[in-house]
């Protein structure tokens, strides 16, 4: 379990209290996980896909088109993320396994957790989160500097973390997956601990990697 001191946007951790009560060991309980992932995954593929074919009718605006395009690298993200996830619930592959493999699922699930970590340095995606911080009554002109440093803060303790990770090893595995829900809790601390407005892939990256952390022996942070 992580421990609640890792943010410092909102002193409470509402939607990780919640998920960590989960018994997602129960057969049941991860049968229903896997489905609802693989539901997600299918659906966003396929909304990737009407979304092309109305913008090739000409029904949809430049300011629609813009929106999608500044999401949809980050959910294709989440969305090859997710998939690794699922594998590595059956096995986490090692050094041993990847011996004249051209992919490597360790190097690949990294990069993919740095273009999501990177993307806190992102301009529209710095504005993004000020807006949450202003639709709560939190931003003014006098504090933004703070919120932009809080930011900044939370980018350089995930980067930290994940670079980390420089073996395919367990612990490797374990700072990989801990950066994974240090971004998690980042997403539910900016929306307010209000899970309505938490993007369904990181609840459920958050899901997964509580389930590899236990089983692998990662220890708490």
């Amino acid at each position: 379990m992580l421990k609640q001191n890792y943010l410092d946007i909102y002193p409470t951790a509402g939607i990780a209290q919640k998920l960590n009560a989960e018994n997602l060991e129960e057969e049941s309980a991860l049968k229903r996980l896997l489905a609802d992932v693989i539901t997600y995954i299918k659906t966003a593929e396929e909304d990737n896909v009407k979304f092309l074919h109305e913008q090739s009718r000409g029904q949809l605006t430049s300011k629609d088109t813009a929106q999608f395009f500044r999401g949809h690298e980050r959910t294709r993200n989440n969305r090859v993320i997710l998939q690794y996830l699922v594998t590595f619930l059956t096995k986490l592959p090692m050094k041993k396994d990847l011996e004249g493999k051209i992919v490597n699922p360790f190097d690949q699930l990294k990069s993919f957790i740095l273009y999501n970590v990177n993307l806190l340095k992102d301009p529209d995606v710095v504005s993004i989160i000020l807006a949450e911080h202003e639709r709560l009554g939190l931003l003014n002109e006098t504090n933004s500097w703070y919120y932009r440093g809080q930011i900044n803060k939370n980018y350089k303790q995930i980067l930290d973390v994940t670079e980390s990770a420089k073996t395919v090893s367990r612990e490797g595995y374990c700072k990989l997956f801990e950066a994974l829900q240090r971004l998690c809790l980042f997403w539910f601390s900016v929306r307010n601990e209000d899970i309505k407005r938490v993007r369904k892939s990181d609840i459920y990256i958050y899901r997964l990697t509580r389930i590899l952390m236990k089983r692998n022996g990662c220890p708490d942070s």
